[in-house]
């Protein structure tokens, strides 16, 4: 069901956004994948929902060969994007309001991405890969959340960003598209949602506000509502 956005009364307004298919224009690991597809990834593929997060990632970083430096222009020269989003980050900018990314890919691409576009001064929560010629490993940004929600363990559990915008008083607009989304899309006060984040609203009766681009956000959060 889809929820009537209605921000101007809060007080205290914070903004937690994923990164993979939601400022960029598709999953980043997906592609990586996909461009390093075989018979083992192609066997474990299916199985993203029978295992968690961590354990699905580093079966399928255990196939891919790839230097650092190749990783970094695959991210720089293959990966768009979402339309709307600089002007975004500058409505934000502008009001002050407090942002960070939440992501369960790495921050080895998401810094040097927004990096192009000038966006050098956002917090960012995200694992980290490791390099060692053309191996990969991955740094989780934290292992202990093992049991942080009934979705399992995934290495970032997103409720833990939110919930430290809580503690401090913000209500919160969460912005996302994926299954890594899913358990904080059940906790913030506002969700954006759209492809299988959309379909898991509507499953579970979450209300949400849909979108297709940043261009939508920026309509309805900085326009509709003249969030100041």
């Amino acid at each position: 069901m889809c929820k009537v956005l209605n921000i101007k009364e809060w007080d205290k307004v914070a903004i937690l956004i994923d990164f993979d298919g939601t400022i960029t224009t598709i999953d980043t690991n997906d592609k990586l994948m996909y461009k390093h597809m075989n018979d083992k990834v192609r066997e474990l593929l299916p199985k993203e929902l029978e295992m968690n997060y961590m354990k699905f990632m580093d079966a399928l970083l255990d196939q891919v060969k790839i230097t650092e430096e190749e990783y970094l222009k695959f991210i720089l020269s293959e990966i768009d994007i979402s339309p709307g989003f600089l002007q975004f980050y500058e409505n934000i900018k502008s009001r002050n309001i407090p942002v960070a990314i939440v992501s369960g890919g790495f921050q080895n691409g998401i810094i040097p991405f927004l990096d192009k576009y000038g966006i050098r001064d956002v917090d960012i929560h995200a694992n980290t890969l490791n390099f060692q010629d053309d191996n990969v490993t991955v740094t989780y940004y934290d292992d202990g959340d093992l049991e942080c929600c009934d979705m399992g363990p995934c290495g970032n559990c997103k409720i833990q960003h939110y919930e430290k915008f809580k503690e401090r008083g913000y209500k919160t607009i969460f912005i996302g598209d994926g299954m890594s989304d899913q358990a904080v899309a059940r906790q913030a006060e506002i969700v954006f949602a759209k492809d299988g984040l959309e379909q898991y609203c509507i499953e579970n009766e979450i209300e949400y506000i849909p979108w297709n681009t940043f261009e939508d956000i920026n309509k309805i959060v900085f326009l509709d509502n003249q969030l100041i």
